[in-house]
């Protein structure tokens, strides 16, 4: 259960290493047609999190970059 208190205005930092495992373990890759539609929807949400994440690191890192 979420503490609705304690959520972030920001998000944490985000690692590069923590970005390069997530497109390690879910790489970009095209949907296998053979397979079931919640398998394809299911794989499309986890690299839609990696696409997420990733751009809040680029982010982070350009506002350091800013400072």
């Amino acid at each position: 259960m979420v503490d609705k208190e304690h959520v972030y205005e920001r998000p944490p930092p985000i690692s590069v290493e923590l970005v390069q495992w997530l497109e390690q373990q879910f790489p970009l890759k095209s949907p296998d047609l053979n397979q079931h539609e919640r398998a394809i929807f299911h794989q499309v949400g986890q690299r839609s999190v990696v696409d997420h994440l990733s751009a809040i690191h680029k982010e982070q890192s350009k506002n350091v970059l800013e400072r």
